[in-house]
């Protein structure tokens, strides 16, 4: 039993105080487990345990690091890499082609663009003066002969007109055909000796986009010839009401370019280039409200072209008719809507006034009294509504269906449009 005791209660590694020492050799009984101290503190003190967290987060991040390099190594010639490094060295070539290249194609177009001086003459004596002054492009040369577009209104009621080339040399040109309503005129004018004087090179105005660089060349106040402008296509297909006449009532509806390159009065008939030094654009107007800075407008080339082909061939435009007078419904008197039976509320169609004898209109029924609301595909709520159905979307000898009311009841008919007198 005392050896049992004995086995159970020994501690290890200690040993007594030295007086207990003494009294432990005359006791036949051991001390409990309290009595005793350990010999060295340090001998049983726990270990400090090893902080292994920095080699596990070191680890995880070595593992990481080395994944993320594997995978960037695998994209380095993957598709989308190549196409990303493709795409930045597009951007930074069209950057630098539209910096480096504009002197070039202004540099080659401004021999292509001239001044031009509306001259008048007084009716009753011999004195003349300068009414206007514009700018034109040289579109053509045949021989001596060179063929320039500008607007209509640039040499409206000219008597005579000069011509001032990039050189400084001057001559008179010859109108050969004016078209008010697209506000174009073609005319030709004979070359000095020694001169540079090169056709413009003709661009295509359908692939013109938005944000795209373009230049406006012409004669700003009819001073400062040859200037240039420059700037971004501000948006395409763009569409303004003309009045070409001055009555109020807008005529037609003219398809242009918008852009922000300045169009000052006497750069009318200008060039408006691209980057390549192609035309592109007629310039034609420019909104002149102080609130609407910075927005200009050109004829696209390809609406202009078919135009100054007439003008240089037959000296006019040939444009279809339908042979009718007519007036907006809105315009309508309240006594005369009640005597054909025309709503009060009804605000859109033109009202037949008068018909031509003879005429498409007359052939295919058509009635004065009669509201004409679609032609084609077009449908008709003003007068220039109508004007583009006529001068847009048709050519002489075409069918077209018409739909029209009449008191009220709508009905539909077909007319062969004959040429404009």
């Amino acid at each position: 039993m005392n050896e049992e005791r004995h086995h159970e209660y020994e501690p290890q590694d200690v040993e007594p105080l030295t007086h207990e020492a003494d009294t432990m050799n005359d006791q036949s009984t051991y001390p409990s487990r309290s009595d005793w101290r350990p010999k060295s503190e340090e001998r049983v003190r726990h270990k400090p345990r090893m902080n292994i967290k920095p080699l596990l987060l070191g680890g995880v991040g070595g593992f990481l690091g080395a994944a993320l390099f594997f995978l960037a190594m695998m994209l380095w010639d993957s598709p989308t890499s190549r196409f990303v490094t493709n795409e930045l060295i597009r951007t930074e070539q069209a950057v630098t082609f539209t910096e480096s290249d504009i002197t070039t194609a202004v540099t080659g177009a401004k021999t292509s663009v001239v001044s031009i001086t509306n001259i008048q003459r007084a009716f009753t004596s011999d004195s003349q003066w300068e009414a206007g002054a514009g700018s034109g492009v040289i579109y053509k040369v045949d021989g001596d002969t060179a063929y320039i577009v500008t607007n209509f209104h640039v040499i409206e009621q000219a008597d005579e007109i000069s011509v001032a080339f990039s050189d400084g040399q001057v001559a008179t040109a010859t109108i050969l055909g004016e078209d008010p309503l697209n506000d174009l005129a073609v005319a030709a004018v004979e070359l000095p000796d020694n001169i540079e004087a090169t056709p413009i090179v003709l661009g295509d105005s359908n692939t013109l986009q938005a944000g795209e660089t373009v230049m406006a060349i012409g004669n700003p106040l009819g001073v400062f010839s040859n200037s240039v402008t420059r700037g971004i296509v501000s948006g395409v297909e763009r569409t303004v009401p003309v009045d070409t006449n001055s009555d109020g009532l807008m005529d037609y509806n003219a398809e242009v370019i918008q852009t922000d390159a300045a169009i000052n009065p006497g750069n009318s008939g200008g060039a408006l280039i691209n980057i390549r030094g192609e035309l592109v654009g007629i310039n034609s107007m420019k909104i002149a409200e102080a609130s609407v800075e910075g927005v200009g407008f050109s004829i696209p080339v390809n609406v202009a072209l078919p135009v100054i082909d007439m003008l240089e061939r037959d000296g006019r435009v040939t444009r279809a008719q339908l042979g009718v007078t007519i007036q907006e419904v809105i315009a309508v008197p309240g006594n005369v809507r009640e005597e054909y039976g025309i709503s009060f509320d009804n605000e859109d169609g033109v009202f037949v006034e008068e018909i031509t004898p003879g005429s498409p209109a007359e052939q295919a029924g058509l009635r004065i009294g009669d509201v004409i609301v679609k032609i084609g595909d077009r449908e008709i709520k003003r007068y220039v509504d109508l004007r583009d159905a006529l001068y847009r979307d048709s050519t002489v000898g075409d069918t077209v269906s018409i739909e029209y009311t009449r008191r009220g009841q709508l009905n539909k008919t077909e007319a062969t449009l004959t040429e404009a007198t």
